[in-house]
């Protein structure tokens, strides 16, 4: 019980430290006759108090984490996550190695805790929090090591939720790095994606998780595939479903050694465009993902000059292209259209090879 009293008498004076508040009074006394009584300033010549602590005062408090998540009305297990994620925890350790929040520490959540009950993302009030600048948060920190993130498609799509895009685009850099592209989207992104469609409320004006998951996959082929060039041998047209796989297949190509690039989904009919875009004497092989636009006027175009059109689908090709090449996989394509490259005579092949 001493022990216990002990505690409880520890957290409150770290409390009221911390307000300026005075819980106990520890001023001056002198025996007299009759017993103890407190000696005013006057006669000590100390000087009085101001109403509020001090610089020394506030040096010396040094908060648990259960006092200050009590004072801000959040849980302990926040506040380990906000110092995890965002570098607002504690700047000071007792001599025991235990770490304490002093007052500087609690003004930084303070502000985090009610910037995020405005509505502001997480990783902004943070920044705020922290006296920065978003221009302080470079893309380098992106692919830097942070073990503690999840890599795991709830963790990523919460990220995508939360619009912690600083947070995202380190775990898809830090998952492209360990696997690969094709790995990291068939694992984490394209399921975190599912969970995110499969959500049945709004998001709010300038948030669009989906697109925000879709941007980092993006970032992160971006510093693993090198550029190319314009006159890359396979071009890929892909619906607007299957437009993150057509660059994950790009990407994949480029750690063979094949260029690839990816012609943007279009959101109408132009079969002209298509037509001319496969037409040119460079491309080899025209890959079709999903449905896309003007797929069939690319097919003629690639027939007329005797060139390779490739098709890649789950559920089977219409009659028209029965007698294409394909895969049922991104990786089986890979390795198809490595294949097909690699032999000058399987121009024409007929059949499924996937």
């Amino acid at each position: 019980m001493q022990k216990l009293f002990k505690r409880l008498v520890q957290d409150r004076c770290e409390i009221g430290a911390l307000d300026g508040l005075k819980l106990f009074d520890t001023g001056p006394r002198r025996r007299l006759d009759g017993g103890w009584r407190r000696v005013g300033r006057e006669e000590t010549g100390v000087p009085a108090a101001r109403s509020g602590p001090d610089e020394g005062e506030r040096a010396r408090v040094r908060l648990t984490v259960a006092a200050v998540a009590g004072r801000l009305g959040v849980a302990a297990s926040t506040l380990r996550t906000w110092d995890r994620r965002y570098g607002l925890g504690p700047s000071t350790r007792t001599a025991g190695r235990h770490r304490r929040y002093n007052s500087d520490d609690v003004t930084r959540l303070e502000t985090m805790r009610r910037l995020t009950r405005e509505g502001v993302a997480p990783a902004d009030a943070a920044r705020v929090a922290r006296g920065l600048d978003a221009a302080d948060e470079t893309v380098a920190d992106h692919a830097s090591d942070h073990p503690d993130d999840i890599l795991d498609p709830l963790s990523m799509a919460a990220a995508a939720v939360e619009a912690d895009e600083r947070r995202l685009h380190r775990m898809v850099h830090r998952a492209v790095r360990q696997s690969d592209g094709l790995s990291t989207w068939q694992n984490l992104v394209r399921p975190a994606l599912d969970l995110l469609e499969a959500r049945d409320h709004g998001d709010q004006p300038g948030r669009d998780p989906v697109s925000a998951l879709g941007a980092a996959l993006l970032a992160a082929l971006r510093a693993i595939a090198p550029d190319p060039g314009a006159e890359a041998p396979v071009m890929i047209h892909a619906d607007l479903d299957h437009h993150l796989d057509a660059h994950v297949l790009a990407a994949e190509l480029a750690g063979h050694r094949i260029g690839a690039r990816v012609l943007r989904p279009a959101r109408r009919k132009r079969a002209a465009d298509s037509a001319a875009v496969a037409a040119a004497p460079h491309i080899q092989i025209a890959v079709l993902l999903g449905q896309p636009h003007d797929g069939a006027a690319v097919v003629d175009a690639m027939r007329a000059s005797d060139r390779i059109a490739f098709v890649i689908s789950l559920t089977g090709v219409a009659s028209e292209y029965a007698d294409l090449p394909r895969a049922r996989t991104l990786a089986g394509a890979v390795h198809e259209i490595a294949s097909l490259l690699a032999d000058p005579a399987a121009v024409r092949p007929a059949g499924a090879l996937g």
